[in-house]
């Protein structure tokens, strides 16, 4: 089993450092070959809109830079952690660009959702498991709060998860 662990390489705090720690010591436990990819600002362009991910070269990205790596890595993985400053009661920008270069992982298509709002139908038969666990020095209820509604509103398929510094121990709000 493989798992992919991406995390903002901007926000290596100690509590970071105890939670990859944690983690690492799971994944390894369950027998998981692992890979851990920092994304830092420079790493990955922004989406340009281009829709050359589904037009030009369907299912890759048109931009070389680290996301080609990633999502390389994430189709032959089991699971991908993402390990989430929560910055404002939502993920960081680094976090937020990886996220928002998925593009490529789904076709070019809408479907209504329930609620009415939309979203692109799955390229591939299968996913790895989408965890998101977030984490902050000085995080508050609130905050903690806001980041796992907004992530299951608009990542219903995705497990959120708050890491609790110094508790040794990752919880679901």
């Amino acid at each position: 089993m493989k798992a992919l662990i991406i995390s903002d390489g901007e926000f290596k705090t100690s509590q970071f450092d105890e939670l990859a720690g944690l983690l690492d010591g799971y994944l390894k436990d369950k027998g998981f070959d692992i890979e851990h990819i920092a994304v830092g600002r420079d790493d990955l362009a922004f989406c340009m809109g281009c829709f050359g991910c589904w037009v030009k070269k369907p299912g890759e990205c048109v931009i070389d830079d680290l996301m080609s790596r990633i999502n390389r890595t994430y189709v032959a993985c089991d699971a991908v952690f993402y390990l989430c400053p929560v910055v404002f009661g939502q993920f960081s920008a680094n976090i937020k660009t990886v996220l928002d270069r998925w593009l490529p992982n789904m076709l070019p298509f809408f479907y209504a959702r329930e609620d009415g709002s939309t979203m692109h139908p799955p390229r591939y038969a299968s996913y790895p498991r989408h965890v998101m666990i977030g984490y902050g020095d000085m995080l508050l209820q609130e905050d903690a709060r806001l980041f796992c509604d907004i992530i299951k509103k608009h990542r219903p398929n995705v497990e959120v998860l708050i890491y609790r510094a110094g508790a040794g121990i990752i919880i679901s709000l």
